[in-house]
């Protein structure tokens, strides 16, 4: 087991045989989750992908975009959480693990120094009750919280900011539009810069198709921007796709609210899709949890040509130095790979299949 953040919350539940929640992010990606199949483990992830490990793994586990509403009041003698990236995630964690916990049950946090679990855990430690500090093994970090307030009472502390994570909140100015979004979203509040180049570009994406697409997929859509600029120029059934369950949420109500034709899928770089599209729209991630990782792009270009049509074509953005040409090279002809446009910070590249 390589990831000591994971096993120290392995050791931790070793600890007790009571019910016990654990929060897995992206950052449980391909952990062992069959170690903790003995223990009396629920887990709660945001992540489509960390879910069909759950299942594999044999876990009763939720899908959501940490929705705790379902879940008993003061039910778990433990809730297990490597700290995320995104502490507005974080913060909404630990307000909800004092209503969620036992008197006296323990909120388990593990991560890095910079990640900040220093100060993680003195806001929970506060909120808490408690005075518990931070222990260090290694380079990782383990603090095992315990929540002494009394259930009927709640905390003296108010809850951290976590600026109504639960809510989607009209709050992005688009092409004249204001479109949904909320907190668990990778720049949930703006326009990101790569989607707004790749959409600048689409009037001449479409030229290359040379006829109208009947199907677009719009694969990791976030919260729908590029499936809603490229209905502006197409009358095509737009599919919009995303691992993350707060993606899945925004993206939905935009679909809705803006009369987009097509429909929002939750899963893991669309391998539960079967269609085949004309065209694939694509501003694909390139950080896993709090690392760079290349191989987020190879998976996104191997799935663009999976799910292409023959002649069909995929337009992709990234950052100038993802090779993102490299990892076409596994599927699509070099004739086939064309970078279309660049600016000081992002390339377009168009790929076709032939």
């Amino acid at each position: 087991m390589s990831d000591p953040f994971f096993q120290l919350l392995v050791q931790q539940a070793l600890k007790t045989s009571g019910p016990q929640l654990l929060i897995a992010d992206e950052n449980l990606k391909n952990a062992p989750l069959h170690l903790l199949i003995e223990q009396n483990i629920t887990l709660i992830t945001n992540r489509f992908d960390v879910g069909e490990q759950a299942h594999t793994a044999g876990l009763n586990y939720y899908f959501s975009d940490f929705d705790f509403s379902s879940l008993v009041d003061n039910y778990f003698d433990q809730l297990l959480y490597r700290i995320s990236k995104e502490k507005l995630v974080t913060h909404h964690i630990i307000n909800s693990a004092q209503r969620l916990l036992k008197q006296d049950g323990n909120l388990v946090l593990t991560g890095e120094k910079n990640d900040g679990i220093k100060t993680y855990t003195d806001k929970a430690s506060r909120y808490f009750g408690s005075t518990t500090k931070p222990k260090k093994q290694g380079t990782s970090y383990i603090s095992v919280i315990p929540n002494q307030q009394l259930s009927d009472q709640g905390s003296q502390e108010p809850p951290l900011d976590d600026h109504n994570y639960p809510q989607l909140r009209s709050c992005i100015t688009a092409d004249n539009q204001t479109l949904f979004s909320k907190p668990g979203l990778f720049g949930w509040n703006k326009v990101d810069l790569g989607s707004a180049f790749l959409a600048d570009y689409l009037p001449e994406f479409f030229q290359h198709l040379g006829t109208e697409p009947k199907q677009i997929l719009d694969l990791g859509c976030g919260y729908g921007y590029l499936s809603l600029m490229a209905g502006k120029h197409t009358n095509a059934q737009i599919i919009a796709t995303d691992n993350n369950a707060a993606a899945i949420a925004a993206c939905s109500k935009n679909f809705s609210e803006f009369g987009v034709s097509g429909e929002v899928i939750a899963g893991n770089c669309a391998k539960n899709i079967n269609e085949k599209f004309d065209a694939v729209l694509c501003n694909p991630p390139f950080h896993q949890g709090f690392n760079t990782d290349n191989m987020l792009t190879q998976y996104f270009v191997d799935s663009s040509y999976q799910h292409l049509n023959q002649g069909g074509k995929a337009l992709f953005v990234a950052n100038r130095f993802v090779p993102i040409e490299r990892c076409a090279e596994k599927f699509f002809k070099p004739k086939n790979i064309e970078k279309v446009a660049e600016n000081k910070s992002f390339k377009l590249l168009l790929l076709s299949r032939q």
